[in-house]
C-alpha cells in the first residue's frame, strides 16, 4: 500500500512539474511577443519622424506638390475616407494598402475599391525591423486647402494679442495682433513588420 501511495504522489508530481514547465514556456512566448511587438512601435515612431520630415521638406520648398498625389513617396493629398490599413474591412468600395509589394494581389480580385502604394524603409540591421508608411491629407479634393472647392480638416485657429500702453491708465488701447492660420491636418499610417513576423500598426496626425 506504501508503494502504491509513493507512485500515485509520484505521478501527481511529475504531472505538476510538466505543467510547471509549459506555464513557464507559454509565460516566456508571450514576454517575448509583447517585447518584440513594443520593439515594432517604437520603430515605428522613426518611420513617422521620416514621413514628417518629407512633409516639412516641401512646405518649405515647394508646397504645390502636396495638392497632388505622389504615389512614389507613399502621399496621397485627398483623406481616402475607406482607406482599410489592417486589410480587415469586408466591404468592396475600401482603400487597401500595397504593403506587401506584390500590386495588392493578397486581396480577392473585386473585395476593393483601390489599391495605394506606401513608402517602404529600409530594413534595420539591428533590429531587423522593416517598416512602410502612407500619408493622407484630411482634405476632400486635389487642390490647393485655401480653394474654395476644397475642404479640409483644420487645427483651431490660434490668436495672440499683444498688450496695451502700459504706461496708460486705460489699457483698451492695444499694439497689434498676430493670428496663425492652422494648416491642414495629415494622416500617418505606419505598419511595422518584426523579426518574428510581429505586425504592429500605429497612426499619427499631425498638422503644421
Amino acid at each position: 500500500m506504501s508503494l502504491i501511495f509513493a507512485l500515485l504522489a509520484l505521478t501527481a508530481m511529475s504531472l505538476a512539474a510538466v505543467a510547471l514547465v509549459r506555464s513557464v514556456d507559454t509565460s516566456s512566448l508571450v514576454v517575448g511577443n509583447l517585447g518584440f511587438r513594443q520593439d515594432g512601435v517604437q520603430y515605428s515612431s522613426r518611420a513617422a519622424e521620416t514621413a514628417i520630415t518629407w512633409l516639412r521638406q516641401n512646405l518649405s520648398g515647394s508646397p504645390t506638390v502636396l495638392n497632388g498625389d505622389s504615389g512614389d513617396d507613399g502621399y496621397y493629398a485627398t483623406a481616402l475616407a475607406t482607406l482599410d490599413p489592417t486589410g480587415r474591412s469586408t466591404t468592396n468600395t475600401r482603400v487597401v494598402v500595397d504593403w506587401a509589394g506584390n500590386n495588392c494581389a493578397d486581396y480577392a480580385s473585386g473585395s476593393f475599391a483601390a489599391c495605394v502604394v506606401p513608402e517602404n524603409l529600409p530594413r534595420d540591421a539591428t533590429s531587423r525591423n522593416t517598416s512602410a508608411y502612407v500619408i493622407t491629407r484630411l482634405c476632400t479634393a486635389k487642390l490647393a486647402p485655401s480653394d474654395s472647392a476644397n475642404s479640409c480638416a483644420r487645427g483651431l485657429t490660434s490668436s495672440v494679442s499683444e498688450g496695451g500702453e502700459k504706461g496708460e491708465v486705460n489699457y483698451n488701447r492695444q499694439r497689434g495682433s498676430v493670428v496663425t492660420d492652422a494648416g491642414p491636418y495629415y494622416r500617418i499610417v505606419v505598419r511595422t513588420t518584426g523579426p518574428r513576423d510581429t505586425v504592429s500598426y500605429t497612426e499619427t496626425i499631425i498638422h503644421f
